[in-house]
């Protein structure tokens, strides 16, 4: 698998706990959950299939990024390739899980999970801020108080 899923594979059992916390109307004995593949992750912006028809991306942050309390989202690229920012925009995805590593890198200290359509609505609504990386890429940032102000927020698990 890609590198780029490494904590997605390295922490599925810990992801798969928290979505059946989130979701407990959905779960039961005939739960399943498929990781997408590399066509679905790469253009479809989903990284894990819910009962083979829900979709769910996916983000795991180091921890020293906590203190932003924010959900980043690629913007733009290097390359100037589609990012997940154009993919939310334009309809994909349904949930976006968001965690953040504990500073050990062996669990999660912080678990969001939103409604994308609300993250749509502050798109539209603007209400979002880019942030610059050093190799030329950049990220928008969106404050956790405004997803859930939009009705956005499914899921919060603080350790």
């Amino acid at each position: 698998m890609n590198n780029h899923r490494f904590l997605e594979l390295k922490y599925k059992d810990e992801i798969e706990k928290h979505i059946k916390l989130a979701l407990p109307n959905l779960y039961g004995s005939f739960i399943q959950f498929k990781e997408s593949d590399d066509y679905e992750d790469s253009n479809l912006s989903f990284d894990l299939v819910f009962n083979f028809n829900f979709t769910i991306s996916i983000r795991i942050r180091n921890y020293k990024y906590l203190k932003y309390n924010d959900m980043t989202i690629r913007y733009k690229t290097i390359k100037g390739n589609k990012t997940e920012f154009d993919k939310i925009k334009e309809g994909l995805a349904q949930i976006y899980f968001y965690a953040y590593e504990c500073p050990e890198n062996k669990s999660f200290v912080k678990v969001r999970m939103s409604d994308v359509e609300a993250i749509r609505k502050l798109i539209n609504d603007e209400k979002f801020i880019t942030k610059n990386n050093l190799d030329g890429s950049m990220l928008a940032a969106f404050k956790f108080n405004d997803i859930s102000s939009y009705g956005g927020a499914i899921y919060k698990f603080d350790k």
